[in-house]
């Protein structure tokens, strides 16, 4: 008879459920605790990443240019110096004052991707929260929000006035829609308007990090989808030669949120009818801008950029007007309209809140901050703030304890800002 092969028991003992709930959950407290870290201290990393730059130019020799070819149609200035490329635009056309695109433009979108970190926090922090303190407001998430929306007001206006000049300054100004394709390949452009393209460029890849960093809202996927096709917008315009249509519609998208964002702050501050009137304003604009101008701009790429311009395909010489290329920028758009018609809808339950409800102005596109568990996170509220002080200034212990005392909120220590409940004016 053969011989059964003993088969000795496993001393191994078997993993519970339990113990594998426990496994997960510690691993995504190290997780969480990593990205608590980070968030605490978004302001010494984005400036320790500009400060090396800045001494990396300071050390280094004299800007150096040589002409070269590579990346570019024609010959053009290049740096000899990774560090200067992260602080001036490259590839300037001999004998002008124009500027081709090529792959050195990363290195200025980086740049401005740590600036954006760094000029956010330190303007939420030491400028705009004192600002909220004086004006009356005590709610630390009134605080965080009032912040929030002054620093996105402050860049909004800047940059559509940026935008306007260099619109008005050209020849497609007041929307001459068929000069957006006269003349194409528009493959050197203008400093100021090159600089422009790459730094909005850089917000909103720094505005799609925020987003999935910080606490998130109802309408987190839809911002999010917002600014994916946004920067997928400007970066194809700007590479197939397409800014002149990139830099009017960024002056349609522009204007709108700066009454938006205004009339959030007269809210937050108490100023309930100012708010209305400001929304008002902003209800208009909308329409004007998002409702009649983008779709007409819409138009123009649907229909009479084929009519001007011949479908040509050759990139080395900057013509990248494909019959795939025209169909995928008019995808990318009317992608962007329908997201903007989903938010029209929204605005216009508002309106119909003030208007029968006799409600204040409030905005449900981006104040509705919770989710479906508000009340069961609320109860929460005070435990994860003590949780993220432990995280932020004491030692983490595997048994959950610290070492170390909080001396502020998560927000003051520049964590992650809590959730707000969005309180309206009657």
């Amino acid at each position: 008879m053969a011989a059964t092969k003993q088969v000795a028991p496993s001393t191994r003992a078997p993993t519970s459920p339990t113990t594998n709930k426990h496994l997960k959950r510690s691993r995504g407290e190290s997780k969480g605790a990593l990205l608590a870290w980070c968030m605490a201290r978004q302001l010494e990393i984005s400036l320790g990443f500009i400060l090396l730059i800045l001494l990396g130019n300071a050390l280094s020799t004299p800007a150096r240019l040589h002409l070269s070819t590579h990346y570019t149609p024609d010959a053009s200035y290049h740096f000899s110096n990774r560090f200067h490329k992260f602080l001036f635009v490259s590839f300037r056309k001999p004998g002008t004052s124009l500027y081709y695109k090529g792959r050195d433009d990363a290195y200025v979108i980086t740049w401005w991707v740590a600036m954006f970190w760094f000029l956010r926090e330190a303007l939420m922090r030491w400028v705009l929260e004192p600002i909220a303190r004086k004006a009356g407001i005590r709610e630390k998430r009134a605080i965080v929000r009032f912040t929030e929306q002054g620093y996105s007001f402050c860049y909004y206006t800047v940059f559509w006035f940026i935008g306007l000049y260099i619109m008005q300054t050209s020849d497609y100004r007041n929307f001459r829609t068929a000069e957006f394709w006269i003349g194409y390949p528009h493959d050197a452009l203008p400093a100021l308007t090159k600089w422009y393209y790459l730094v909005q460029t850089a917000f909103y890849i720094h505005q799609m990090i925020v987003l999935n960093l910080e606490e998130r809202r109802k309408d987190h996927w839809q911002m999010f989808t917002h600014h994916v096709i946004t920067t997928m917008l400007m970066s194809f315009s700007y590479v197939f030669n397409y800014t002149r249509v990139g830099n009017a519609i960024l002056c349609t998208m522009d204007l709108v949120d700066i009454f938006l964002t205004f009339a959030k702050l007269l809210n937050y501050t108490g100023r309930a009818k100012a708010a209305d009137v400001t929304f008002g304003i902003f209800l208009f604009i909308w329409i004007l801008t998002r409702q009649i101008i983008f779709p007409l701009l819409l138009w123009s790429v649907y229909s009479e950029l084929p009519s001007i311009l011949p479908y040509d395909w050759r990139p080395r010489e900057g013509y990248f007007n494909s019959r795939i290329s025209h169909y995928t920028f008019c995808a990318l758009l009317a992608a962007l309209q329908v997201l903007l018609c989903i938010w029209f809808g929204l605005i216009l339950r508002v309106v119909y809140k003030i208007v029968v409800g006799g409600e204040s102005a409030d905005d449900v596109r981006s104040d509705d901050e919770g989710g479906d568990d508000d009340d069961e996170e609320e109860e929460e509220d005070d435990e994860e703030e003590e949780r993220e002080k432990i995280i932020i200034e004491g030692d983490v212990k595997p048994n959950g304890h610290a070492n170390g005392a909080a001396n502020g909120g998560a927000h003051a220590n520049g964590g992650p800002p809590p959730r707000l409940e969005r309180k309206k004016d009657r």
